[in-house]
């Protein structure tokens, strides 16, 4: 599975790691969904371990993540268009997302636009997400001050 992986992406096998990983995500799709299958290392054998369940015969497909600083504030904005102004939101962020942004130098610019939103927080492992553990997300509570009602 490593020389596959490896060849795929255009890498030795020897030269993948956990950026590598985080660089060069895999992702299973149900249905018009794809959910992210974080590999975690190489065994001697050349097999792969994945951070989360990967069944036998699951076809995975190569993905190629976008810029992750227009995703956040796409997100913001579409919080602060649903719920109004935003007070706080606690934020549960995949460290492989983190690993990421270090690889693009990103972490500043991402790590300015969370603290401009208010985000406190952590790095996890993955989430839950409909039962389903799932890597290299963004997720948390979103908390906001009411709208004024309309018409009053």
């Amino acid at each position: 599975a490593a020389e596959e992986y490896a060849r795929h992406i255009g890498v030795p096998v020897h030269a993948l790691d956990y950026r590598v990983f985080a660089a060069h995500p895999l992702a299973v799709r149900i249905h018009d969904q794809y959910y992210v299958r974080a590999i975690q290392q190489v065994h001697p054998d050349l097999s792969l371990s994945f951070y989360c369940a990967v069944e036998n015969g699951i076809v995975l497909t190569a993905m190629t993540p976008g810029p992750l600083l227009p995703n956040l504030q796409q997100l913001f904005d579409g919080l602060r268009q649903r719920l109004g102004q935003l007070l706080l939101t606690i934020g549960c962020d995949c460290f492989l997302r983190r690993l990421e942004l270090e690889g693009r130098n990103g972490l500043e610019p991402v790590g300015a636009c969370l603290r401009e939103q208010r985000v406190i927080g952590f790095n996890t492992y993955g989430e839950q997400f409909n039962g389903m553990h799932i890597n290299q997300t963004f997720t948390g509570v979103a908390i906001a001050r009411p709208r004024p009602a309309v018409g009053r």
